[in-house]
């Protein structure tokens, strides 16, 4: 990694997103929470998603609450389709990626351009200390599953199950909050390795 964030060339999609108070842009699945926010979980119900976590929180206001998805735009990324650090689409024919543990059957951050996900690696803290411990899965699509909140045991801790997507029993059992995305049959990489192999090929040279 550069000694400097700053020296990593910025996708000009990337770009576009606001930042934190060091500069760094935010992804845009991150919850912003402004200073009135107690943490709350609201929920609503509809016909198409039935219970489900709502999310008011607005990029951009207020502050990123990093480690924390809106699940709002988290369903919306992979349901579309959608970079979940940029917000654009990823075209159809093009190999998409997800980062996560290593043989992780699932991801629940949504998927990423290579080179959004290039620049994710070089320049999140925590992406790039966790190393040989991260993984990345080309693929060129993949399924979606439902991340339900089925109960809270007494310590507090909520219990969750995963539902087929669009599973109607579930719409009255559970709470949806996110959506998981099972890629098919992906080309797994640790990290660094896809990023020594990738980074010099696609992105131009980090400037002093």
């Amino acid at each position: 990694m550069s000694s400097s964030w700053r020296n990593i060339p910025i996708p000009d999609c990337v770009a576009r997103l606001p930042c934190n108070s060091a500069g760094r842009p935010v992804p845009a699945n991150v919850t912003w929470r402004e200073p009135d926010d107690d943490g709350s979980i609201p929920v609503d119900r509809d016909p198409e998603l039935g219970a489900h976590v709502t999310c008011p929180c607005t990029p951009g206001r207020g502050k990123p609450w990093f480690g924390e998805q809106c699940p709002v735009r988290q369903r919306q990324f992979m349901l579309q389709r959608q970079c979940g650090l940029c917000t654009e689409p990823i075209a159809p024919s093009a190999q998409l990626m997800f980062i996560g543990e290593t043989n992780a059957p699932y991801y629940l951050e949504p998927p990423l351009h290579q080179a959004c996900a290039a620049y994710a690696l070089q320049v999140c803290p925590v992406l790039h200390v966790s190393g040989e411990r991260i993984e990345v899965a080309l693929t060129a699509s993949y399924t979606l599953g439902e991340d339900r909140i089925t109960g809270v045991a007494a310590d507090g801790a909520l219990r969750r199950s995963v539902f087929p997507l669009g599973f109607p029993p579930a719409y009255h059992l559970a709470v949806l909050e996110f959506y998981l995305a099972f890629p098919a049959t992906p080309e797994r990489h640790a990290a660094p390795t896809w990023l020594a192999q990738y980074a010099p090929k696609q992105l131009p040279a980090p400037t002093d």
